[in-house]
């Protein structure tokens, strides 16, 4: 009987210290592209490193639009690394107004808690000022790819397309690594 009491302590250690184990997100970089240069302009895209643990991404566009936009459209693709970048379990175009009215989609939901606090994306349509988001901190973000979403090791990409009046008008790439 002491026999298969200390192996099961052992077991159970082993799965509490693969529990404690998390893996840790790393931005690489960020490239933001305006589409149609008449319709709006990225003002700065940027990531910043306040140190070597402490980094956020940072942009902002502009609407040379003087009239309120009042339809919006995201398309979101997750890209992992493996001889190029290939697609890894998402891609999903969303209304952006019915989404921040009603909610909707899991994953969505999901990227938008990242920078809703730190955005002026926190809304429902017409828009009629820039777009401004921020993304911080990483460490709330390693935890939510590492505990709640458990995403493998690698190199990734986040590729949002910006649609207003279903016609492309900005693509973000974020590009990051988790180790």
């Amino acid at each position: 009987m002491p026999l298969n009491l200390y192996a099961l302590y052992r077991v159970w250690t082993i799965i509490v210290l693969c529990a404690l184990v998390s893996g840790k997100m790393d931005f690489t970089n960020i490239k933001c592209d305006a589409m149609d240069k008449t319709y709006n302009s990225i003002k700065y895209c940027y990531i910043r490193s306040v140190n070597r643990t402490f980094k956020y991404l940072s942009a902002a566009n502009h609407f040379h639009s003087k009239e309120p936009i009042t339809n919006i459209s995201v398309g979101v693709a997750v890209l992992k690394r493996a001889n190029g970048y290939k697609p890894f379990l998402y891609n999903v175009t969303v209304d952006s107004c019915k989404f921040l009215r009603t909610g909707g989609n899991p994953l969505l939901r999901f990227l938008h808690s990242l920078f809703h606090k730190y955005s002026n994306i926190n809304h429902t349509c017409p828009y009629n000022h820039d777009i401004e988001v921020n993304v911080l901190p990483v460490s709330h973000i390693d935890n939510l790819l590492t505990n709640v979403l458990p995403f493998p090791k690698g190199d990734y990409q986040l590729v949002t397309s910006w649609y207003a009046y279903n016609v492309l008008r900005a693509v973000v790439r974020i590009f990051g690594t988790l180790s």
